[in-house]
């Protein structure tokens, strides 16, 4: 006849107080059998969560500061960011293509350049037609290079859409509210093609 198993011996705790171990009378029991371990424990416990919470009040008080920070900035600066997070992601588009307007596949700098400038077309500075990669000579001594500019863009999107820019005048004026979420549309973007780019 099979002997009955023998039960597991307890299993020893080690006092995070004064670091002896112990057998616990239960598993909800944290400290050894002396009761000022007990007690230190509970203190240090408590002193632990208030610091928590202390910190807790801090990142909220930065996080509520920046968000007046941020909401002191004018709408321009939001703007900008914009532009500059949609720039990037046309460069990274247009990577292995020339200039949109001289064809050269030389420049001291790639830039995001405008068909319909921001100055005269701001509705569409985030319009992915209205923008293409071109050159520093192009896009700024040459103001542009329109005319080649118009010529390359049908070749490349089609004189439907090429008319459809030009013939866009509706005005609009873009809240910061749509401004964030275009940043975040590109960003995620510019992460995907970095990606797909990297596992090619």
């Amino acid at each position: 006849m099979a002997k009955p198993a023998q039960p597991k011996p307890p299993k020893l705790k080690k006092c995070p107080i004064c670091k002896t171990y112990y057998t616990p009378w239960s598993s909800t029991q944290k400290t050894c059998h002396n009761g000022q371990c007990g007690l230190a424990f509970s203190r240090q416990q408590k002193a632990e969560k208030a610091a928590r919470e202390m910190r807790k009040q801090e990142r909220l008080k930065r996080a509520e500061w920046n968000k007046r920070k941020a909401d002191l900035k004018p709408l321009k600066h939001w703007e900008d960011l914009t532009q500059r997070v949609v720039n990037d992601f046309i460069r990274l588009r247009d990577k292995d293509l020339p200039c949109i307007s001289c064809g050269t596949w030389e420049t001291v700098r790639w830039e995001a350049g405008h068909y319909r400038s921001r100055g005269k077309a701001s509705h569409l500075r985030y319009n992915e037609d209205n923008i293409h990669k071109q050159c520093h000579n192009c896009n700024v001594q040459l103001s542009g290079n329109q005319q080649q500019y118009r010529i390359n863009l049908i070749a490349k999107i089609g004189t439907q859409r090429v008319e459809a820019l030009e013939n866009n005048n509706t005005p609009h004026r873009y809240s910061r509210e749509e401004l964030e979420s275009i940043r975040k549309h590109y960003r995620a973007l510019i992460r995907e093609m970095k990606k797909q780019r990297e596992a090619a």
